[in-house]
């Protein structure tokens, strides 16, 4: 690459390394448009305006000998390896020389596209251009419901520029972008909506059903923050959980041997593949979703999401369209050394140097935490009626099995809170028999109420202990030593002027058989239990987010119980 050119309109040299591009002072406010015109498209300005500066003066041009490039330039951004950008001039023809293995992978994947629409039923055209001819995608897909998409295989890396500028005319032409890469590097990444692939062979692309999609797909993860969820607090209340819900947007393999990767009857979300995904946009339920970042509002993180989950999140979080404009990269401004144009042509000689890599621009914020819905509140107990206060479930006792749990055949019975013996007394002299009264005077003690739900009882109580066998098995290892086994600790770190000792570990005695055996029964019990909530029969009539929703229900259900006195109601002591 040469840092000067020869404008034929002009009839000048342009020192590119000079912030007025060595015109006279004259002419010196037509830089930032000559800037411009230099760096459009071929397609869009005459070929023939710039020459190769030795050609001009009559000499021989290296690349025009060699037979290879002509004595014709065109001006380009180039990055160098300190990640400063600078003007460099450069031979036509710019296409790119692929290698017989990119041009394989590239054909195979453009036949993988048809045929994978082929199969769907879903119209495709391979190499057309648009209407208005201001865009030629490798794959046009026309979607049946959803999106018609511009596929681009791309298996070299394309400048930022070029991706930004393709995908422009892709939208202008009613077609959404999509480019399929096998390396997560490309500047393509978070430029448009993209997909990975494994670096595959084109025999491998060739004789592939489907194939495995890496990124640029993401479903929307939605779990309450407790000491029992799956999921750690991302604010660091790992024991506790901070009580409120949060939303990620994860990758579909981060959610195996998750129950949250379940999706019901839409259909699985492990082992999302490139073929699902090309047939889901085109038929509306999988969709595209730009989060702009938190540096920048035109950057951000391009994704493949479910329709179902981009509805889920517009109802925390405003849904931005993408920048219609290319985005200026942090340190993309044209640096100028003041260095003279080189007369001599540079074709051939060992001058390129690899750009500097672009940082990525992903750095959206991909997760929020809101508030879990509040409890519904109970009216006072004066206004309740009696015959409206709903039973309480008896909470199963150690004795009632092995493990002290719920059997999965044994129901749970609802039972009337005892009498005190005071009020029982009250009820004798006031019926005058020694029968005792169904209904005790909420005036005078404590009513144990639940939430009122549709549940089944067995459901519910389980749910309820398996609540308690977590919260005592938490508690049983806060309690216990830091190691199963008897270990030896370590000192701490003395600070040398305060004498404050950090770190360090006194001797752990170890676990007895006794504390073995209770953390031992209560991980089977809460075990069991999980299984006996997971399998039960009631989740059999819903479907899809419904299982979700009735599963966040039930564990609202299920919170410990609150009292109710004539104040009002308080958590249960």
């Amino acid at each position: 690459m040469a840092n000067g050119v020869w404008h034929e309109e002009l009839q000048q040299v342009l020192a590119l390394d000079k912030d007025d591009l060595g015109l006279p002072r004259d002419s010196r406010h037509l830089v930032p448009d000559l800037i411009d015109a230099l760096l459009r498209p071929i397609a869009e300005r005459d070929r023939f305006l710039l020459h190769c500066v030795e050609s001009q003066a009559g000499r021989v041009c290296k690349a025009e000998q060699n037979g290879v490039q002509s004595r014709f330039m065109y001006v380009r951004k180039h990055r160098g390896p300190d990640g400063l950008v600078r003007l460099r001039a450069a031979h036509l023809p710019t296409s790119h020389e692929m290698t017989p293995e990119e041009s394989d992978r590239h054909k195979a994947m453009k036949e993988f596209v048809a045929r994978t629409c082929d199969a769907a039923g879903i119209r495709y055209a391979v190499e057309k251009a648009t209407k208005f001819r201001t865009s030629r995608p490798d794959v046009t897909v026309i979607g049946d419901g959803g999106l018609n998409l511009g596929c681009e295989a791309q298996y070299y890396n394309a400048s930022s520029g070029t991706v930004l500028r393709r995908s422009r005319a892709h939208a202008s032409a009613g077609l959404t972008a999509n480019w399929i890469t096998d390396n997560d590097k490309f500047h393509l990444v978070d430029r448009a909506n993209w997909m990975l692939t494994r670096p595959t062979a084109w025999r491998q692309i060739s004789n592939a059903t489907d194939l495995p999609l890496m990124g640029g797909y993401r479903v929307l993860v939605e779990w309450a923050c407790t000491a029992a969820a799956e999921r750690p607090c991302p604010d660091g209340l790992a024991k506790t959980g901070c009580g409120r819900v949060h939303l990620q947007w994860d990758t579909p393999r981060r959610l195996d041997d998750e129950g949250t990767g379940w999706t019901g009857g839409a259909g699985n979300t492990r082992g999302v593949t490139v073929g699902q995904t090309l047939i889901g946009a085109a038929t509306g339920t999988v969709v595209p979703l730009f989060i702009p970042s938190q540096r920048s509002p035109r950057a951000g993180a391009y994704m493949w999401v479910p329709a179902r989950d981009r509805a889920t999140w517009s109802g925390y979080r405003s849904i931005e369209e993408p920048p219609a404009e290319g985005v200026v990269e942090s340190g993309d401004a044209i640096h100028f050394s003041g260095e003279e144009a080189e007369l001599a042509c540079r074709f051939g000689e060992e001058t390129w140097t690899p750009s500097a890599p672009l940082p990525r621009r992903g750095l959206a914020q991909l997760s929020i935490t809101v508030d879990r819905p509040q409890p519904p509140v109970y009216p006072a107990a004066a206004e309740l009626a009696p015959q409206c206060v709903p039973p309480v479930l008896r909470r199963p006792r150690p004795g009632d099995g092995e493990t002290g749990a719920l059997r999965r055949d044994q129901a749970a019975q609802p039972a009337v809170p005892p009498l005190a013996a005071e009020d029982r007394q009250v009820s004798q002299d006031a019926s005058g028999t020694d029968a005792p009264q169904d209904e005790p005077d909420s005036n005078a003690h404590t009513i144990s109420v639940m939430a009122d739900t549709s549940f089944p009882s067995d459901l519910l109580a389980a749910r309820t202990r398996l609540n308690q066998a977590a919260a005592e098995l938490s508690a049983l290892l806060r309690s216990l030593p830091w190691s199963v086994e008897p270990l030896e600790g370590w000192p701490g770190i003395e600070h040398p002027h305060t004498g404050e000792v950090t770190g360090g570990r006194e001797p752990s005695p170890g676990w007895t058989d006794e504390q073995k055996a209770a953390v031992a029964r209560l991980r089977r019990e809460c075990l069991e239990l999980s299984a006996t909530v997971v399998t039960h029969s009631y989740w059999e009539s819903f479907q899809g987010e419904d299982v979700v929703k009735e599963r966040m229900r039930l564990k609202a259900a299920s919170r410990p119980e609150m009292t109710m006195t004539a104040a009002g109601l308080s958590p249960a002591a």
